[in-house]
């Protein structure tokens, strides 16, 4: 028999080890327990991480990066990759990688299917698909040694890859907004029409540079300030500020595609525009924005002024000779006329058409003017002798009586192409014989200026205002007081001498006469012989040489 004691000792021992047990079972239990809280917390912690991550915003390629970097951290991948699609578009491009792979990455999918066939061909990569619908995300992670990931960390993926897919949608959204922002900007600050954009208040919240250059004030400076101020609409004779078009579309909220108005200039003159006028819708309780924009239709309405002009002075300068030389005809063809008659009617038909041959050549070499580069032929030429021609010309018609010719015997030679600058001179004396009274003297003198020739050629005639000499120098433009003369002519001959002598370098613009007595002088400038190439360099290196005169009018 066992005695007590011993008996005792072996329920003592039992119950130990059963206290053992328990103990060990318990902590196992807490162990579990802790391991699976703190996988929990990896997990919460993972998700916390992603979420930021998402919140973060960015662009997708840096949203793409740190969700690979994580996404690798979470699965335990030595490496990994995303794909990322567009929007209506099934293709897939590599947004970013981390980590090395055995073999290159693909740049494109031509979609998920193409991911998943990828996937199955490589045995060291694992697919994971975190959006299907465009825009799609795929995710690849390279497996690690081990030979498999961590599931709970594929399993925070999966559950985020809504969030995910969200994120990179916003991603892409931001990313075109940015790029249109970033377009227009440059639309808008290399536009060359004046774009103004103002507040409820109509101040001025942006100007654009061409604003800026034609306006010449600082964008920067004129914030703050009205329209009107800064445009000068009601000073430049466009508008007052109870017909202001920003006004209108501010109250309206209807655009105004076009209406013609006038801005200030920086000399104080007006310069005539067409405008388009737009309110920007506004959030609710978001500010009112207007916009401007304003193109310089000057131009424009010159030229109108010129064709209206050239239809004018062509339709009358063609009426008057045609009816002259159809009644002249007819009196031949139909009258018993002896042959001294006959000869005048048909020396006036010949003087007729003479007119209309000049009339003719003048209208063709604007048109070429205006069209192609003059190509000079310049050589050395004496000035001298190019008026000796011109004189000899004269004789045939009477009129080289009337010219003096007052040239100093030094003069050096000029270097111009001889044929264009005898037709000014030819146009200049002839303009200066037609327009002063008959019998009065036409005189031609030169002299030298620094590196320039400088011609002049006084008139009695009936002179051009101050006003308009400027103007007279532009084609079929003719002085108010020269039209009510009556003196037949196109507006042509001065535009050609002045386009002919820029060619040359050199300036033309008119002039009272130096003795005070009534009339007009023309000056105009060449280069001389000596000084080309010295002239070259300079206009290379100014953008052009200013002649004597410092310009026209």
């Amino acid at each position: 028999m066992t005695d007590p004691a011993s008996r005792g000792e072996e329920a003592a021992a039992s119950e130990v080890e059963r206290l053992r047990a328990r103990i060990a079972g318990l902590e196992g239990d807490h162990r579990r327990a802790f391991d699976q809280a703190q996988r929990e917390a990896d997990a919460l912690f993972a998700q916390y991480q992603l979420s930021q991550l998402i919140a973060s915003g960015g662009s997708p390629a840096e949203l793409g990066r740190a969700v690979i970097v994580e996404l690798v951290r979470l699965s335990g991948a030595d490496a990994g990759a995303i794909w990322l699609g567009e929007t209506g578009r099934p293709e897939l491009g590599l947004l970013a990688a981390t980590g090395p792979f055995d073999n290159p990455l693909p740049d494109r999918l031509a979609g998920v299917a193409d991911g998943r066939r990828m996937a199955e061909s490589r045995p060291d990569l694992q697919l994971v698909v975190l959006g299907e619908e465009p825009p799609a995300t795929l995710v690849a992670l390279r497996l690690p040694a081990a030979g498999a990931l961590d599931a709970d960390g594929l399993r925070v993926a999966q559950l985020a890859r809504h969030e995910l897919a969200v994120a990179f949608g916003g991603a892409r959204l931001r990313e075109a907004l940015e790029r249109e922002r970033h377009e227009l900007g440059a639309v808008v600050d290399g536009a060359t029409d004046v774009i103004v954009q103002v507040d409820e208040t109509r101040r001025v919240v942006r100007l654009n540079p061409a604003g800026e250059r034609i306006l010449a004030v600082d964008a920067a400076a004129v914030i703050g300030r009205t329209c009107g101020e800064v445009l000068g609409c009601a000073a430049a004779g466009g508008h007052g500020e109870e017909h202001c078009p920003l006004a209108e579309v501010i109250v309206s909220g209807e655009p105004i595609g076009y209406r013609e108005t006038a801005i200030l200039s920086p000399l104080g003159g007006p310069i005539r525009v067409a405008g388009g006028y737009s309110r920007a819708p506004a959030e609710p309780g978001g500010p009112i924005r207007a916009t401007a924009i304003l193109r310089d239709i000057t131009a424009v309405r010159a030229l109108e002024q010129l064709r209206e002009g050239f239809v004018a002075t062509v339709s009358h300068e063609l009426r008057t000779p045609l009816a002259l030389v159809r009644g002249y005809a007819e009196t031949v063809l139909h009258f018993d006329l002896d042959a001294d008659q006959q000869r005048d009617y048909v020396d006036r038909i010949h003087q007729v058409t003479t007119r209309l041959g000049s009339l003719v050549d003048q209208i063709l070499d604007v048109t070429h003017l205006d069209a192609d580069p003059l190509i000079l032929e310049r050589a050395p030429v004496a000035f001298a002798a190019l008026a000796a021609r011109l004189n000899g010309d004269l004789a045939l018609s009477g009129d080289d009586a009337r010219l003096m010719v007052d040239l100093p015997p030094d003069l050096p030679p000029v270097d111009v192409d001889a044929g264009r600058i005898g037709r000014v001179l030819e146009n200049l004396v002839g303009n200066a014989l037609k327009y002063a009274p008959d019998g009065s003297p036409v005189v031609l003198q030169a002299s030298v200026e620094g590196n320039w020739l400088v011609a002049t050629v006084d008139d009695e005639g009936v002179g051009v205002p101050e006003a308009e000499r400027s103007l007279v120098l532009e084609p079929f433009h003719r002085a108010w007081n020269v039209r009510e003369s009556r003196i037949p002519g196109t507006g042509l001959g001065l535009y050609i001498c002045r386009r002919l002598v820029e060619a040359h370098g050199g300036r033309l613009w008119l002039g009272d006469r130096a003795d005070g007595r009534s009339g007009t002088r023309v000056t105009f400038s060449l280069p001389i012989l000596e000084d080309r190439r010295r002239l070259a360099r300079r206009d290379a290196r100014t953008a052009g040489a200013a002649a004597p005169g410092g310009g026209r009018g």
